[in-house]
């Protein structure tokens, strides 16, 4: 479909999309700041893994002539709301609706081609009534993507609301690690010297990173047996004992390993493995995404002190740029103790002209046939 000199074409087969491999990496590395998130490795390895039967790829490229200028990555669920009105709801490929798994969403453009790009895909899915709904999770506040989708929303009558605010800490590496060390508050400082000068009191200390994928098959297990330990020494489940985490990770690592992006790090005492970092390398900057401990090991040792120090040392050591500890959660408090600043994160819903009252009306029709039931009942038992 052409529109104003620009070409659309939707993408809505998995095969079609294994395709892009190349033209949608390609594309994406040559844009300043993009995000790892964005990569082809990490969003086709999350349709594989968690696509259901009431999922629809809808990837939108916008071509300038035979030149891509913009890459949508979109998939739209069908569901039923209050099971009464059937909804399309469009949101980004690697995000579900309450569950983190990819943060630094957005579409995909040229500096300075946002007010080209996000209108075609914006007018191309009005005009093919593709979705009902845009609930468009962690984009960074920052992104041009967000003004221009509230105009777009305005001038349309789309009702649109920015939602819940996301803290996103991250260190800007400095020259030298004892430069970051002087950085950090006194007791961090502290801290840091004191893990270290108690490993030395230890045989047979090694810190490695995963180098291919036969270490890579038995280094995940690893990173799930210590992930898992330190969450439930907490009362919590941890990540990768939800099956489709653990498969995803299982096909995405690889790819990452192959392509250099891969920063999987262990640290082992007397051959036993006691913390595990995952980290993810990419456009000069690292991106802190798992990590695991085993807190029983030395009541006096904290590995993930050491392994965060060891690692921030290592891409200061490389001329790396940041190092990104993700989204703040609840329990995540001690990542502000490494990092000084922070990015923010936001989501974005929008509907069509009538959308939400309709919506409005069956949630307050459900809320009265519930109520009647409950009095019908209630006499029932009188």
């Amino acid at each position: 479909m052409q529109s104003q000199g620009l070409r659309i074409q939707i993408i809505r087969s998995t095969d079609e999309f294994f395709l892009l491999e190349e033209p949608w990496n390609h594309f994406l590395d040559n844009l300043p700041g993009n995000r790892v998130f964005l990569r082809w490795e990490w969003l086709y390895s999350w349709w594989k893994t968690y696509r259901e039967d009431n999922y629809n790829l809808t990837i939108i490229l916008v071509f300038r002539e035979n030149e891509i200028i913009g890459i949508a990555p979109f998939y739209v669920v069908n569901i039923s709301y209050m099971k009464v009105i059937p909804v399309r709801h469009l949101l980004f490929l690697g995000t579900k609706e309450g569950d983190v798994i990819s943060e630094f969403m957005d579409i995909i453009y040229n500096p300075g081609d946002e007010n080209t790009v996000i209108p075609a895909v914006f007018d191309f899915l009005i005009r093919e009534n593709i979705c009902d709904d845009f609930s468009l999770h962690k984009l960074e506040t920052s992104s041009k993507t967000i003004s221009v989708l509230q105009r777009l929303s305005s001038d349309r009558q789309y009702f649109s609301i920015l939602q819940e605010e996301y803290e996103s800490p991250y260190v800007s590496l400095p020259a030298t690690i004892d430069d970051f060390l002087n950085s950090l508050s006194s007791s961090m400082r502290y801290k840091i010297r004191n893990n270290r000068k108690k490993l030395e009191k230890y045989p047979h200390v090694v810190f490695r990173k995963t180098l291919d994928n036969a270490e890579l098959e038995k280094d995940f297990d690893e990173l799930a047996r210590l992930h898992q330990l330190r969450w439930q020494s907490r009362n919590f489940p941890g990540s990768f004992a939800d099956k489709s985490f653990s498969l995803f990770q299982k096909t995405v690592m690889p790819l990452f390993l192959k392509n250099g992006h891969l920063d999987l790090w262990l640290l082992s005492i007397a051959d036993k493995n006691v913390g595990a970092l995952y980290n993810i390398r990419h456009n000069n900057n690292i991106y802190f995404y798992q990590g695991g401990l085993d807190a029983s090991f030395d009541a006096g040792l904290t590995p993930g002190y050491l392994l965060h120090s060891y690692c921030i040392e290592n891409a200061i050591q490389q001329g790396l740029s940041e190092y990104h500890f993700l989204l703040m959660g609840k329990l995540d408090e001690y990542k502000k103790q490494w990092a000084k600043n922070s990015l923010h994160m936001c989501d974005i819903y929008m509907a069509r002209p009538g959308m939400m009252e309709v919506l409005m009306k069956s949630k307050n029709k459900a809320k009265t046939y519930y109520h009647s039931l409950r009095k019908y009942y209630a006499r029932l038992n009188s």
